[in-house]
């Protein structure tokens, strides 16, 4: 552009910042009646007090006609805004202008009496709502002893679930032998490595009671599906007592025990009958499980042919086809697709809602805090608390939390 042509309009706009402050600025550019001026290029200078130019920037305008300067100043600093460009430039309208405050600004205004008296009043709410939590907590803990004490009165009849000193180990060998001849020559030669025990449950005695909601807690490796296991009769404890009364329906691992050659209708049977039914009764309820599965006219194709969810689908239409006297979830509130989801939690509501006693297992400490009055944190295979669901939950997640701290600690890579 021809510079004899051009006409230079300048806005100076005198800025007396602290040290390290961040200037906001933001102005639009506007023609004689107000409209804006788009895509038009701005250039502004930082000026020192000398009035010598320190840095020129140039920036061009929004759809609105806006520019919006952020800008680290050091010092004394003068902002100087510079139009060039045609006869159009009638207007500039400056619209907002924020300085951060200084250190001492801040010491100022914090010292002020009406903040101080704003900062007391919010520490006064904030330890009067702690107190109240605290309080609240102790309520619950204290109703949920006086209810486990008139649970304990009524005898061994109000006992749903009780295990007495029980015990598993697993022999687990190094080994990676493939084939019979490998193991025939390794055993000859005595070369095969000695196995290792595991005590997946150690010791465990406790007590649930007829109607009870139960939530089992802990991190990876436990023993918490083992326990379940153990409980449901899946598993036989080396040592100890397990004592249940009433019938089991066991959410374990839904589709465990189908052949994946037999067809959907064909595992109805075999399912039902590993879990106690006999086959009267499943063909009773045959309808009644093929409509809640939703599988239709696969039911007579081969399980092998069905993906996860319809194996989950017909697994939870097996296991809770009966009310049963407990209920065993083992991280299985969300099976099949969105609405089979829907269903099946209503389904589990259904059952909960009555006097059927459920034990949960599940790392979602949100679910265990809504279903469960009870909650049982196993650590290495024991025991290590038994108590009112929120007061166990809200130790167990500030271990969680200082655990995860020092894992990653441990993860930080080293400075050199």
């Amino acid at each position: 552009m021809d510079n004899e042509k051009t006409e230079v309009k300048k806005i100076k706009t005198q800025i007396i910042p602290a040290i390290h402050n961040t200037v906001s600025l933001q102005f639009y550019l506007r023609t004689e009646d107000g409209k804006p001026i788009a895509n038009e290029e701005v250039v502004y200078n930082l000026l020192r007090e000398t009035g010598e130019i320190s840095n020129s920037y140039r920036q061009i305008t929004n759809e609105e006609g806006k520019v919006h300067l952020t800008l680290n100043l050091k010092g004394d600093t003068i902002i100087q805004l510079l139009y060039e460009g045609s006869d159009k430039y009638e207007k500039a309208k400056v619209n907002t202008f924020r300085v951060r405050p200084s250190k001492e600004e801040k010491e100022l205004k914090n010292g002020h009496p009406y903040q101080v008296r704003r900062r007391e009043e919010a520490q006064k709410k904030k330890e009067e709502a702690k107190k109240e939590k605290e309080a609240a907590k102790l309520r619950k803990i204290e109703e949920f002893a006086e209810a486990q004490n008139q649970l304990q009165t009524v005898g061994d009849d109000n006992v749903a679930i009780e295990l007495r000193n029980v015990s598993l180990s697993f022999k687990i060998g190094k080994d990676k032998i493939d084939n019979l001849k490998e193991y025939v020559i390794r055993t000859i030669n005595r070369t095969k490595e000695k196995k290792t025990i595991f005590k997946a449950t150690d010791n465990v005695s406790f007590k649930i009671y007829k109607g009870e909601k139960v939530g089992i807690i802990g991190f990876n490796g436990a023993g918490k599906s083992t326990l379940l296991k153990i409980i449901s009769g899946v598993y036989t404890p080396d040592e100890g007592e397990v004592i249940v009364n009433g019938n089991i329906a066991p959410l374990l691992s839904l589709g465990a025990g189908f052949d994946k050659n037999y067809s959907g209708r064909e595992n109805i049977f075999l399912n039902g009958a590993i879990l106690g039914y006999n086959e009267k009764f499943l063909n009773e309820k045959y309808d009644e499980i093929l409509e809640f599965s939703e599988l239709g006219e696969f039911i007579n194709l081969p399980v092998k042919n069905y993906s996860s969810g319809m194996l989950s689908k017909l697994g939870f239409s097996i296991a809770t086809i009966v009310d049963p006297d407990i209920l065993i979830l083992d991280e299985v509130l969300g099976v099949g697709d969105i609405t089979f989801r829907e269903k099946s939690r209503e389904k589990l509501q259904s059952l909960m809602a009555s006097n059927t006693t459920v034990l949960l297992v599940s790392h979602s400490i949100r679910e265990i805090r809504n279903i469960c009055d009870k909650a049982i944190w196993i650590e290495k295979g024991r025991v290590r608390a038994v108590g009112e669901v929120d007061a166990i939950c809200d130790e167990y997640e500030d271990e969680a939390q200082n655990v995860s701290k020092e894992k990653t600690k441990k993860l930080k890579p080293q400075r050199f």
